[in-house]
């Protein structure tokens, strides 16, 4: 039962903060709160500075409803949150909001809970969705955070509780009973361990991306993970970026796929007689394929080169198949290429001397317009490798093919406000 609490009166306006919607004051971590049938449902706010909505323990009888609005936060403190049955039912709208417990709580769901894309994170405690209920996970993300050992989810054995995004960063046991779906993510981070019960169920809906170096172990029924991964990193090196993971283990694993997306792509590219590297922002692409061990129960390391990209920066993601054709996706990984000092600067062509084709590479000391071109001995202009707008703080990259021109000396020229810089190079056949 409740301790102290505070009823939702609702008679004014739907205003968490306004003292003449409750009928006992507004509620804190030291004083419950219940919501039932009233004119105005009342809101969850943005926090203002340290003024975080609060409750000790959060009842929402038959018929009531609470709301949260664009980003609000509620803090549960006490040991029950309490969504009641009936025909209206108690109902949760969390809409982007994010509801936080702190301690060890019993969510009784025998309700509507609507997740929304918001946030819930439990520190520790049971979730017991009982029947009837209905829990609409949308495009959330539910945590599991505590410090110890916790019970996790507790269902009627004839239905399957589906999430969206789950985390368990409990350093200790999360122990699941029930039959549980995730669709998008799970991470289950170092030190962490989801214990899956005697006679429950943990599913991966297909695409479904694993991350975490924890375990995930027990009794129950859960895939079996072909790859155990335990790093991906991904490191520039001017214009290039390095991928390197590891695996632990690997049970019939035919390779993995590499997928690439702009994060924030150069706002110009270079353009030199090969083709621009065309990218559409946001979207993944496939960029190459490394073999895996097939069956393996000793450490492997694994990498990938992505060689002369326009400065920017990208995500990269491993999508792991198995002869069967069946795939895993794990965490990306973002990186930023091209970073250079704010100087002007024209690099050495490499290699040199070359044939028919080298590559030059230069920065400016800020943005605006810069040209490269080559020329013979004889000052006669023989190609234009770069002429437009272009970035500080960049490094540009442009290829000069010489395959229709006859060997010797070339020279090749930077121009940037009324500055240049010359230098030359050596075309053998």
């Amino acid at each position: 039962m409740f301790g102290q609490y505070t009823q939702w009166d609702g008679s004014t306006s739907t205003s968490w903060r306004d003292s003449s919607n409750w009928n006992a004051g507004i509620p804190n971590s030291t004083k419950s709160v219940r919501v039932s049938v009233t004119d105005f449902d009342p809101y969850v706010p943005v926090p203002l500075g340290s003024d975080t909505a609060r409750t000790l323990d959060l009842e929402i009888q038959q018929g009531g409803a609470l709301y949260f609005d664009s980003l609000g936060v509620l803090v549960v403190h006490g040991s029950k949150l309490d969504i009641q049955g009936g025909n209206p039912g108690g109902t949760i709208y969390l809409g982007y909001g994010t509801l936080i417990s702190r301690g060890n709580i019993t969510f009784f769901n025998a309700g509507i809970f609507d997740a929304g894309a918001g946030t819930l994170e439990f520190a520790g405690g049971t979730w017991e969705n009982k029947a009837g209920s209905t829990f609409d996970p949308g495009t959330s993300t539910v945590i599991f955070n505590g410090s110890g050992d916790q019970d996790f989810i507790i269902v009627d054995t004839t239905a399957t509780i589906t999430f969206y995004n789950l985390e368990v960063n409990t350093q200790g046991t999360v122990t699941l009973s029930g039959n549980v779906t995730v669709t998008n993510s799970i991470s289950v981070a170092a030190g962490c361990t989801l214990s899956v019960g005697p006679g429950d169920t943990l599913s991966f809906a297909e695409g479904c991306t694993i991350s975490g170096e924890g375990t995930i172990s027990g009794g129950g029924s859960f895939p079996e993970l072909p790859v155990q991964m335990t790093s991906f990193t991904a490191t520039a090196n001017r214009l290039d970026a390095i991928l390197q993971w590891a695996t632990a283990t690997e049970v019939d694993n035919f390779g993995f796929e590499v997928e690439r997306r702009t994060v924030q792509s150069s706002m110009f590219q270079v353009q030199g007689s090969t083709t621009t590297l065309n990218l559409e922002p946001g979207t993944w692409n496939k960029i190459g394929f490394i073999l895996g061990a097939g069956t393996s129960t000793s450490p492997k390391e694994y990498s990938y080169v992505d060689v002369n990209l326009p400065a920017g920066r990208y995500a990269y993601r491993i999508k792991q198949i198995d002869f069967g054709g069946a795939a895993t996706y794990y965490d990306a990984a973002e990186v930023e290429v091209g970073l250079a000092p704010k100087e002007l600067s024209l690099g050495p062509n490499y290699p040199n001397p070359f044939n028919p084709t080298t590559t030059i590479e230069f920065t400016l000391p800020e943005a605006g317009k810069a040209s490269l071109k080559v020329f013979n001995v004889i000052g006669q202009q023989v190609a234009t490798l770069f002429d437009q707008n272009a970035e500080a703080g960049r490094l540009y990259r442009a290829t000069f093919s010489a395959s229709s021109l006859p060997s010797g000396l070339y020279f090749y020229r930077l121009e940037f406000a009324n500055r240049s810089i010359v230098k030359r190079m050596t075309l053998v056949k």
